[in-house]
């Protein structure tokens, strides 16, 4: 290092000159630096991508929640109900799918199958209601579950959901007895 003194001013002036190693170890600092906030990049870009997948997690399972809701109150209408109203295709149209289910105004493009099969019988026939779009319809009836001792009650849940509106579909099945559960 060498001080030079100028004759305008008595304050000494110092120059500093680098030595080729104190040169080198400058540059490398740059490119430590840079390597560095190239790591910071990846790793917030990485943060971001898992929240966005989270999120998409979590709606997801809020609709199948909102689905299960859905079925649950579907399923405990039908139990509340005697034998002659839950084997009749009319009752349950006018009754039970004549309205929307607390939870399905959270899902996209919902539809309800409810199929009711005879239980350890001979007959084959079922009885089957949908609804889509605010209406129900009568699909096929069996007049004839009245006479049978139990059924099997099959309630199907479609949706448009997450992720990427993909179909997704919730079921329950249920055995019903005429007697009730006690019988």
């Amino acid at each position: 290092m060498e001080i030079i003194t100028t004759g305008m001013s008595s304050a000494p002036i110092q120059l500093t000159m680098l030595s080729l190693a104190q040169a080198r170890h400058r540059a490398s600092t740059l490119l430590e630096s840079a390597f560095a906030a190239s790591i910071c990049a990846l790793f917030l870009g990485s943060l971001f991508t898992m929240n966005t997948s989270t999120m998409g997690t979590i709606k997801m399972a809020k609709e199948t929640a909102w689905a299960s809701q859905v079925l649950q109150q579907r399923v405990e209408s039908m139990r509340i109900a005697n034998w002659h109203q839950v084997t009749d295709a009319n009752w349950i149209l006018a009754n039970l799918l004549n309205t929307d289910a607390p939870g399905s105004n959270g899902l996209k493009g919902l539809s309800e199958t409810l199929t009711l099969i005879p239980y350890a019988s001979t007959s084959t026939d079922i009885t089957q209601l949908t609804r889509r779009n605010g209406s129900a319809s009568v699909v096929a009836r069996n007049s004839s579950l009245l006479t049978e001792n139990a059924m099997k009650v099959i309630w199907t849940v479609n949706f448009t959901g997450a992720p990427n509106d993909r179909d997704s579909t919730r079921q329950t099945v249920t055995i019903l007895a005429k007697g009730g559960v006690a019988k």
